[in-house]
């Protein structure tokens, strides 16, 4: 990995950082209009183009014109907002930009490549809490066990609680409990450590129950009633079932939960950069609380990542004041200084960025390595960064000397310090994002083209429109309405080949826990479930690199979610056979050996436990485990996307409509038929990629 180009130093020298000193830690000072976004902003490409995955926590909605970017520098219709504002025509203006843009970028010291990784080897993704208008993403609680939890309870006991008090004190925070609630907070910490211990999956709703009827009789060295008393836990248990009932704790629950295996993996060979805009939350507080609950989860992925001293992700935060205050202690501080001590170990460069030093906890400003000042709004600010740096007497003259796009940089390790000047952007840089630019963003996250893996198709599309033909109903001797080929297209769907691990013992008198893992694909679409397909792995071979249309193709889940969220719902389903069967065995356990009612409780226990044993065997014979495995011992690791094409065909008269579709080699599939007849939803999707819509 090469230097990071970010701008120009003194006599005008290009001037680069050394990206493995970014997990040292930078904060950037400057008043506004002072450049610091830009500044901030040339990091961000840099790394980018690099291929070092980006999160960026975006308070005003700026950052995410990163996505805008093109290789001849034109920005309509995201710059027809400015034209408009002077006065110009956009047409005028937009030539204007790319003209200005371009003699910038040969002047910046950048290649031609680097723009070009920019605009084709990038993909900016804009994630928006409690709103659709970007990719939404939701606040919902994950109280899944920690990988190797028991072991690092044994091992790294530090970091076990940390993070059982980073998830009790975000759960307790969602269900309006301060930090002073430190009982609860126990409570639910202790909760979480029973279950994690023994690897049990936790829903909301199992915590709910857990908290109104614990697993324990005692808390730390008191009785459990002494320690909370049934009041307080019914309390706790109501506020929490808020969560799952009020609509408006449910606005939090829109989409899907931050998965950084998926946020931070390359798809198609492009890095992402992932910007989260605060701005749909309403209100400072709820901010915090999302910002808290972000950096846990990525606190929580970081320490499942394996330990390395090189920069590997980017964390950048715009206008950090608020969020991490000298005095108060908001819900986004704790996590937030947490992640500065320890991310350095994983590879987390963090960069933040505020407006005036005093705004900000002077820790954070010690654990920074990088330091850059720009233009401050008055002499005490400049007096408080010389002091809170350790300056030396010269600091101040040249900080109050700094003009418009001008910093002060310090690099503490080194003892280095000078003059730099932020480098033009690659990307357009203007003011906040409106809501339907960023709908509009959104809908051209789909590029025109995508490297992918395939199945080649083995049966040119000419030789099944002819077989389509012949299946074709024609008019009869009698006349009547014959049908019509009204879409006919090879469309690609997504697969998903992964990796699994469970544990079983063995041995007939010393038990033995072995690892086990395994290998199985599944169709990689929310709209369809035909199970797994481990048969599918012997095509692995004939996998090729390929380039497709994106309209050709129908986009899959591209991580292991799909399978942890099947894997979820028959753990759910399993234990609600278990509760009903236990309720029908207490039954049967109170009635006279007399009583009629006992047989048919006795038939219906039986009927119950063939049903849990049938739905279990389902799942899995589709991962060929054996059949005494627990499921709670299921274990998700890894996934990879790869497509295989399918020629369909819908054939129209009157109001029907049917479908015929062949596989790769031309041998006619009737179950993908079948599906897309009954599957309204798996209808809609395929409809729309046959007629060539993409969004």
């Amino acid at each position: 990995m090469g230097q990071f180009l970010i701008g120009q130093g003194s006599e005008g020298r290009p001037f680069s950082i050394d990206p493995s000193s970014l997990t040292k830690h930078s904060i950037v000072f400057g008043a506004t209009g002072s450049g610091k976004t830009v500044l901030c902003k040339n990091i961000i490409e840099s790394a980018s183009i690099s291929g070092i995955p980006v999160l960026a926590i975006d308070p005003k909605g700026d950052i995410g014109c990163l996505a805008i970017r093109s290789l001849d520098f034109s920005f309509r219709p995201f710059s027809d907002i400015e034209a408009k504002l002077l006065g110009k025509s956009p047409e005028k203006y937009s030539k204007e930009l790319a003209a200005e843009y371009h003699d910038k970028f040969q002047a910046s010291g950048h290649e031609e490549d680097d723009l070009k990784r920019l605009v084709d080897r990038t993909d900016v993704r804009i994630y928006t809490p409690r709103s659709n208008s970007g990719l939404p993403v939701s606040m919902s609680p994950r109280l899944t066990p920690p990988k190797a939890f028991s072991k690092n309870m044994a091992e790294e006991p530090s970091l076990a609680l940390d993070l059982l008090e980073l998830k009790a004190s975000n759960l307790l925070r969602l269900a309006g409990y301060g930090e002073n609630s430190r009982v609860e907070r126990s409570l639910i910490t202790q909760i979480l450590e029973e279950e994690w211990k023994n690897g049990r999956e936790l829903t909301l709703e199992n915590m709910i129950e857990l908290v109104t009827s614990p697993p324990f009789d005692k808390l730390g060295m008191l009785p459990l009633d002494e320690a909370i008393g049934r009041r307080e836990r019914t309390e706790l248990s109501r506020r929490l079932n808020v969560l799952v009932t009020d609509a408006g704790a449910k606005a939090w629950f829109i989409g899907e939960p931050p998965d950084f295996d998926r946020w931070f993996r390359k798809a198609q060979g492009k890095t992402p950069i992932c910007v989260v805009d605060l701005r749909t939350i309403p209100g400072e507080e709820g901010k915090q609380v999302f910002v808290e609950y972000l950096l846990q989860e990525l606190f929580y992925w970081l320490t499942r990542q394996e330990g390395t001293q090189t920069l590997q992700y980017l964390l950048y935060f715009d206008e950090i004041h608020g969020y991490c205050p000298p005095v108060r202690e908001p819900p986004s501080k704790k996590i937030l200084m947490h992640l500065i001590h320890v991310s350095r170990a994983f590879g987390l460069g963090i960069v933040m960025a505020t407006q005036n030093p005093v705004d900000v906890d002077y820790k954070v400003i010690s654990n920074a390595n990088f330091r850059f000042i720009g233009n401050l709004s008055t002499r005490q600010d400049i007096e408080r960064v010389k002091t809170g740096l350790s300056l030396g007497p010269e600091a101040f003259e040249v900080i109050s000397g700094l003009r418009t796009r001008q910093f002060y940089y310090q690099v503490f390790d080194r003892g280095e310090s000078g003059i730099v000047a932020p480098g033009w952007l690659m990307s357009y840089h203007r003011g906040p994002l409106e809501p339907g630019e960023v709908k509009r963003l959104k809908a051209g996250t789909i590029p025109a083209r995508i490297q992918v893996r395939v199945l080649p198709m083995a049966v040119p599309d000419e030789e099944l429109l002819r077989e389509a033909e012949r299946k074709r109903a024609k008019r009869g001797i009698l006349g009547g309405a014959e049908e019509k080929a009204e879409l006919a297209k090879t469309l690609y769907l997504p697969f998903l080949d992964f990796t699994y691990q469970y544990s079983m013992r063995k041995g007939l008198l010393s038990k033995q826990t072995v690892l086990n893992k395994g290998r199985s694909v599944l169709l990689a679409l929310r709209e369809v479930e035909f199970g797994f397909e481990p048969s599918l792995l012997e095509l692995a071979p004939q996998l090729v690199e390929a380039e497709l249309e994106s309209g050709s193709m129908v986009p899959g889940v591209d991580s292991t979610t799909l399978v942890q969220e099947r894997l979820d719902e028959l753990k759910h389903l399993l234990s609600e056979y278990d509760e009903q069967v236990e309720g029908l065995r207490e039954k049967k356990g109170s009635r006279s050996k007399e009583d009629p009612a006992k047989a048919t409780l006795k038939d219906h226990i039986d009927h119950l436990e063939e049903a849990r044993s049938s739905r279990w065997r389902m799942f899995a014979d589709g991962l060929k485990l054996p059949s005494k495995t627990d499921p709670n011992t299921l274990e998700v690791l890894h996934g990879s996307l790869f497509y295989i094409p399918y020629f369909i065909v819908k054939l129209s008269r009157g109001g029907e409509s049917r479908f015929l579709v062949w596989d790769r080699r031309g041998k006619e599939n009737e179950i993908i038929a079948d599906e897309l007849m009954k599957n309204r939803k798996f209808r809609e999707l395929a409809e729309s990629r046959l007629a060539g819509k993409t969004e």
